[in-house]
């Protein structure tokens, strides 16, 4: 009578465990592969300073030993590079569960069409999707100096691709980070490890509600 009795109680407490998850499933350990330049690779920082290794840590404190972020970022990367290098990164044996995108700072910075940008970014953003990767698109701005027009552009083309695919949108990577001395190495482009800590809680705030 003992034994049914616990049975009993263990059926009528599963849905309290259940989550979100779909019958039958079993939750995957985030592995969050972080597509980027050298905001991302962690330039002239410490790689373990970078933000991808932060959140590396941060995923694990959260989901245990097995969850991993991965640092696929490469100075003077442009949009151009996204989707072979995704494809590419895509052959390793630990596929990833979500994707943070974030390239574009090079176009920006070489003035390059916002055009070609998105058409970049969309081409990224169905590969991870024919793969069941959910996507995070970080979005970039450039200086005033480049001119109202195209500043504007830019901008808009990360919220337009956006709510286009239906991906989560970081409005701005570098928010609480561009042009604050104190949060950049001496060439005032490039976040130190302080400002790699200010991107990672952008990042987290909208990865969060998907993990």
């Amino acid at each position: 009578m003992q034994t049914i009795l616990i049975l009993l109680l263990a059926l009528a407490a599963r849905p309290l465990f259940a989550g979100n998850a779909e019958p039958g499933s079993i939750p995957k350990t985030p592995v969050v592969l972080c597509l980027g330049d050298s905001l991302t690779e962690g330039f002239e920082i410490n790689p373990s300073a970078a933000w991808p290794a932060l959140l590396d840590q941060r995923l694990k404190e959260k989901f245990g030993p097995g969850a991993e972020s991965i640092n696929a970022g490469i100075s003077g990367a442009t949009s151009a590079s996204g989707a072979s290098r995704l494809k590419f990164l895509l052959k390793s044996p630990k596929k990833p569960t979500h994707l943070i995108l974030a390239l574009g700072a090079n176009d920006g910075l070489r003035g390059l069409p916002v055009g070609a940008m998105r058409k970049n970014l969309e081409e990224a953003i169905a590969i991870a999707k024919d793969h069941q990767i959910k996507v995070v698109l970080a979005g970039m701005k450039v200086p005033p100096s480049y001119g109202k027009s195209y500043s504007g552009a830019f901008e808009e083309t990360f919220k337009n691709v956006a709510r286009d695919q239906k991906v989560i949108l970081i409005p701005f990577l570098l928010e609480g980070v561009a042009a604050h001395s104190s949060m950049n190495i001496e060439d005032g482009i490039h976040p130190n490890p302080g400002g790699h800590k200010v991107i990672l809680e952008n990042v987290w705030k909208k990865l969060e509600p998907l993990l």
